[in-house]
């Protein structure tokens, strides 16, 4: 195990984050599970693997084409299938969303085959050298956008009031709705962001590494991994779990081998779930926190 290795692993962990932040951020607005969430990265990766094959562009620039279409179809499947199953029980959501994983997967394997397929990244077979260290290019760029769209997202929360309007609408929507807050258009607002954000993720995972319609589920779990780390529906503190999973992989997998990489990451999960159930996020402990949302903003908003 080196400094580099672990250096090449925390970077990498951003990239984890990216995977796990739209996840994080629909349970935390919307309290809703969302096993779809692999497939939405998928959904990412292929989406640019069809725009950069009829248009000779670099894979992050097709996000302007991805992003926005992820976010419209993501947005529309929340108000018209999960928006109705919400007010049934609160496993009906779970059970739609396993489903449409299912369903997407096997549309993927459908349209593109079960090879596995990359996106043609020039930058992401490059590596830069800082410190007298070695990074790859992809876990730098990875680690870089986390940093970005998770402080992005935290400001928007904390510093807008559309994100005072999203807050008041996870802290209390009865009494959010009946202030004038419209608590499904906010829903689908997030659902269709967390989509924006994994079809990011999914583009570089896409050209750091490779994806076959079968990935949805791993990512899935990779996904919920960072995010229990981090503290389940704390922004800033997927990026912290994403740096955790990042440098515990490298270091075992420098000390002992790569495939007892999983093993300890989910000994360290079972342990850390023990001691800090919260996760390691950065949020003040529950006597000293500032409310989520008081009834000034709520109005305000």
């Amino acid at each position: 195990m080196s400094a580099e290795a672990l250096l090449n692993g925390a970077l990498l962990g951003g990239l984890y984050a990216l995977v796990a932040l739209g996840l994080s951020l629909v349970f935390g607005i919307m309290r809703v599970v969302n096993l779809a969430h692999g497939l939405l990265v998928l959904l990412g990766a292929y989406a640019a693997v069809l725009v950069t094959d009829r248009i000779p562009v670099d894979p992050l620039l097709a996000f302007v084409i991805v992003g926005p279409a992820l976010f419209a179809l993501a947005a529309a499947v929340q108000r018209l299938l999960l928006q109705r199953l919400t007010g049934h029980s609160a496993e009906a959501p779970l059970v739609a969303t396993f489903g449409l994983l299912l369903l997407g997967q096997g549309t993927l394997t459908y349209a593109f085959g079960t090879s596995p397929r990359s996106l043609d990244a020039g930058w992401a077979q490059q590596s830069v050298s800082f410190a007298g260290m070695t990074v790859q290019s992809a876990n730098l760029v990875g680690f870089l956008l986390a940093c970005a769209v998770v402080t992005g997202t935290q400001l928007l929360l904390t510093r807008t009031r559309f994100g005072t309007a999203l807050r008041a609408s996870a802290a209390d929507p009865a009494t959010a709705g009946m202030l004038g807050i419209n608590i499904p258009l906010m829903h689908a607002l997030t659902f269709g962001a967390a989509a924006a954000i994994a079809a990011l993720a999914g583009i570089v995972y896409g050209s750091a590494f490779s994806v076959d319609p079968n990935g949805g589920l791993p990512l899935l779990v990779l996904g919920f991994t960072v995010v229990v780390m981090g503290g389940v529906g704390d922004v800033p503190g997927t990026l912290v779990g994403g740096v955790l999973v990042g440098v515990v992989a490298a270091a075992v997998g420098g000390l002992v081998g790569p495939v007892y990489s999983p093993i300890a990451i989910n000994l360290l999960l079972l342990a850390l779930l023990l001691v800090r159930p919260q996760g390691l996020g950065l949020r003040l402990p529950a006597r000293r926190q500032r409310p989520a949302v008081s009834d000034r903003e709520v109005v305000a908003a």
